[in-house]
């Protein structure tokens, strides 16, 4: 039996968070063959590891968020509706913003700029390879609904 192909979503190969974190440790492999050493106190550590728990704690609310919405936070499936509460109120890609804290953290964690400004490639690539599909989707899907979304919310903060 053929599996069925579900062509209703945006087209999104690589599931952003794996982006974000990837471009995080990325920047931690890079400060072994080129130091670039965040000079500060060591209790830096600790706002980094709240950071990073903030970044998955928060990503875990937008998951149980959208579940309450009944409908999908996997760019890979079907968006059944538009959401426009909650933090989507200010912001139409609120879990990347959210994501973005996990390389910070790291940053912090490690002690090393790399990782910390790692989240600025990886908005860049998030913003070719899935915001941009997701809008064009979104405006395919929900037309003049999405139109009107977008003209009242911005699209990061």
């Amino acid at each position: 039996m053929e599996k069925e192909i579900n062509n209703d979503n945006p087209g999104v190969k690589i599931p952003p968070p794996i982006i974000f974190m990837g471009f995080g440790l990325f920047g931690i492999a890079i400060h072994y063959l080129l130091p670039l050493t965040i000079i500060g106190p060591r209790w830096l550590l600790y706002i980094g590891i709240l950071i990073l728990i903030g970044s998955f704690l928060g990503f875990g609310y937008m998951v149980n968020f959208y579940k309450r919405n009944e409908t999908e936070i996997e760019p890979t499936k079907t968006t059944s509706k538009i959401i426009t509460s909650g933090l989507y109120r200010y912001s139409r890609n609120p879990v990347y913003i959210i994501l973005c804290a996990g390389p910070i953290g790291l940053g912090f964690i490690f002690m090393t700029y790399w990782a910390m400004f790692a989240f600025i490639p990886a908005l860049i690539v998030i913003y070719f390879t899935a915001v941009k599909k997701e809008e064009q989707y979104l405006e395919k899907k929900f037309g003049q609904g999405y139109l009107d979304y977008k003209k009242k919310v911005r699209r990061w903060i």
